[in-house]
């Protein structure tokens, strides 16, 4: 009975599982799934190379349940989820061989599971770009993957902190558009290209993403891989950082287009911005009304001036008439009574003097 329990529990600290196989490309990293039994959740948890009698650590898992940073290694032990992870970053073809999952148990021996890990070394895409957007404009990324994971979920993620690398849209459908938030995110398993473009950009946009995809995460021996790195950097555009800081507002009229180059494999993606040469035609407008609307208030100005000169004149005129006009009335009515008279006594004179006419026809008649 001794020996039965001595070899069942040489079975299980040679090999806790099937061995797990993993694939990652070199300048790249892999994140590593591990399980272990419920019973295990207080032990501690190690990554280690080579195989169960002669195994190198890597990593060990510390008091809590953080992330736990060595070197390139990273490990995190979830004992809610009874698994723990660990990242391998910036892969070399010499990091291919056998790690073991470990986990620490006391008094007996120690519980591996295999892993083989095979790192490749992939010229068809680039490990590394570097893409520049403005805020408020757009910004798209492309990145190509090998061929062997091209039915494989993809993700952008982006990188906080030393070991953890968030997303929340993995995008598990070719050539359909998956919208989240300010990202729109395209898979074109035909070409090989994930492409995520960015709208509205702002300076907290800038970062170290990378693109990479899930290979049967959801299993006990899933484990995802990041291809390429991107290093975005957002800026305030020359002219707009000009014309804000001298009147505090957002430049109008201004338009830039984004596009996206490809260096012989169509991932490498760079920001151009063209602006139309409006500001020198702009600013020799501006100064022409502005004269214009100075000569206008200056001519408006003067007419009302003189306006009220006039009128002012005019009240004081008619001040002084007004006021002489008493003594004057009567003189005037009087020699208007005295020239009245005159004609009227003179046409009573001519009238009663005159001599009635004589009929020459009656006195020539008796002569005869």
């Amino acid at each position: 009975m001794k020996i039965l329990l001595i070899f069942t529990l040489f079975l299980i600290s040679a090999g806790g599982g099937e061995s797990e196989r993993v694939t990652g490309y070199s300048g790249g990293g892999v994140l590593i799934k591990c399980r272990y039994e419920t019973q295990y959740t207080s032990n501690q948890k190690y990554f280690c190379k080579g195989s169960a009698t002669n195994c190198a650590d890597q990593i060990k898992s510390g008091v809590n349940d953080g992330w736990i940073n060595n070197g390139r290694f990273s490990l995190l032990d979830d004992t809610s989820a009874v698994q723990f992870w660990v990242l391998m970053r910036e892969l070399t073809v010499e990091d291919s061989g056998t790690y073991q999952c470990a986990v620490n148990i006391s008094q007996l021996s120690d519980i591996y599971t295999p892993v083989e890990l095979n790192v490749k070394e992939d010229q068809s895409y680039e490990k590394s770009i570097s893409v520049s957007g403005h805020v408020g404009r757009s910004v798209n990324i492309s990145c190509k993957y090998p061929q062997s994971h091209k039915s494989d979920i993809k993700f952008l993620c982006k990188r906080l902190g030393y070991s953890t690398c968030t997303y929340k849209t993995p995008v598990n459908e070719s050539r359909r558009w998956i919208e989240a938030g300010k990202l729109s995110l395209h898979d074109d398993r035909a070409k090989q290209i994930f492409t995520v473009s960015f709208s509205s950009l702002t300076e907290r946009d800038s970062g170290e993403y990378w693109c990479g995809a899930e290979s049967d995460w959801t299993s006990d021996h899933g484990y995802k891989v990041y291809i390429t790195q991107i290093n975005l950097r957002v800026t305030e555009h020359e002219q707009q950082a000009k014309r804000s800081s001298s009147t505090g507002t957002t430049p109008q009229g201004i338009k830039a287009t984004t596009s996206a180059t490809s260096k012989a494999t169509g991932t490498s993606i760079e920001t151009k911005t063209t602006e139309f040469p409006v500001f020198s035609v702009a600013t020799g407008v501006s100064v022409i009304l502005l004269l214009l609307l100075i000569g206008l208030l200056c001519f408006i100005y003067a007419q009302r001036k003189r306006s009220k000169t006039q009128v002012r004149m005019l009240y004081q005129n008619q001040s002084i008439v007004g006021s002489s006009s008493n003594q004057e009335v009567p003189y005037v009515l009087s020699v208007h009574e005295e020239i009245k008279n005159m004609f009227s006594s003179d046409a009573d004179d001519i009238y009663s003097t005159a001599p009635l006419p004589t009929i020459l026809s009656d006195s020539s008649a008796s002569a005869t």
